[in-house]
């Protein structure tokens, strides 16, 4: 519990660099230092949480990317997230999650921080958070072949570290660790749900900059 705990507080370190960086829009200079910051934080999150994730692992290795999963994953992920999202819309009138509406918020400010943010959102991100969410909580908690168990564990911690006003935007991040854990668990590589996981933040993260533009 400890372990996680301390990832799961490291892992909201890295944006506050941005948030820095954007109360001093027109400052190049600090806006290229805090990227610096921000990259090289991540980067030591992944490198500490794949080696305790190395030591921890239950399943065996398993090599290649299992498509099947990474589409079925997907999909689950784009009907849950319509679903949801509906439901969040009908019941509290919220037309995006409040987790989703920070991320919005930190683009748009500075150049170079937002450009670093959206490409880290697809990259850095899904790997240090599977890591952590999927790599090491699922494999220190309950049996190896205990799927639902480590399912819901994932999906509520997972929840719990992204931003919920309601009761719905608080499922919908829960369902989606609990996909994520599915592909990981099935396919026995991390890599499948790391790309689950970037091709959600991609193509979520190029509607918000497409609506920005548009604004």
């Amino acid at each position: 519990m400890g372990i996680v705990a301390v990832f799961f507080l490291l892992i909201q370190v890295p944006p506050m660099a941005v948030v820095i960086a954007n109360r001093y829009p027109a400052n190049q200079e600090l806006a290229i230092t805090l990227a610096v910051i921000f990259v090289v934080l991540f980067l030591a999150i992944i490198a500490g949480a794949r080696r305790v994730y190395r030591r921890c692992n239950q399943l065996p290795v398993t090599k290649g990317i299992n498509w099947r999963l990474v589409v079925g994953g997907y999909a689950a992920l784009l009907v849950g997230m319509m679903i949801f999202g509906w439901l969040n819309q009908w019941l509290f009138h919220q037309t995006s999650t409040a987790n989703n509406e920070i991320i919005r918020q930190l683009l748009n400010h500075n150049r170079i921080i937002t450009v670093v943010f959206v490409i880290s959102s697809f990259t850095l991100t899904p790997i240090a958070e599977e890591l952590i969410f999927r790599g090491i909580l699922t494999n220190l908690f309950f049996r190896r072949n205990a799927l639902w168990s480590k399912m819901v564990l994932s999906g509520l911690v997972f929840s719990a570290a992204h931003t919920s006003t309601t009761i719905v935007s608080f499922l919908l991040y829960c369902f989606m660790g609990m996909v994520l854990t599915y592909v990981y668990r099935q396919s026995g590589n991390l890599k499948n749900s790391i790309l689950v996981h970037g091709i959600n933040n991609l193509l979520a993260m190029l509607m918000m900059v497409m609506s920005l533009a548009g604004n």
